[in-house]
């Protein structure tokens, strides 16, 4: 029968030997031999492709602080007879009008004929005919005012 090169035989408790055989490759690997922070091979692979994962995310992921600038612009919208201005918004800032929704009505119209300066939830009325600063001024000229140029503003 063969003995392992650290005299240990299945199923043993017995402590290997001190000094190794002289053959090579013949020394006992004892876990008291191994230093604590080292991992076994199997189990060291094992982790590392979750490590690599890691690092690729962290490098794709957005940063918080890269906000993109605000930007303005002035959509104008003439009001006829009946017509509706199709936007529902937040009064709850008080100072600015935030666009909630865009329904049927001059705003639809004018993201329809505007396509790169469409008005969109999120977006916030800064001023309405030069009106600013109060969103219930603001509401009054747009219910008093058959012209409206309004100061859109988004980010």
């Amino acid at each position: 029968q063969v003995q392992p090169p650290c005299g240990i035989r299945p199923g043993s408790s017995a402590d290997p030997p001190s000094a190794p055989s002289e053959a090579m490759g013949a020394a006992c690997c004892a876990a008291n031999e191994v230093p604590a922070n080292q991992k076994d091979a199997v189990e060291a692979s094992k982790t590392r492709p979750a490590v690599q994962e890691d690092v690729v995310q962290a490098k794709s992921a957005p940063k918080d602080d890269a906000k993109k600038p605000a930007i303005q612009w002035v959509i104008k919208l003439e009001k006829k007879d009946g017509s509706k201005l199709g936007v529902d918004v937040d009064l709850s800032s008080e100072v600015n009008l935030t666009v909630e929704e865009v329904n049927e009505g001059l705003v639809g119209d004018w993201n329809k004929a505007h396509p790169d300066k469409q008005v969109k939830p999120g977006d916030v009325i800064v001023a309405v005919n030069g009106k600013q600063g109060s969103a219930a001024d603001m509401v009054d000229v747009i219910k008093a005012d058959t012209t409206l140029e309004m100061l859109v503003q988004r980010g």
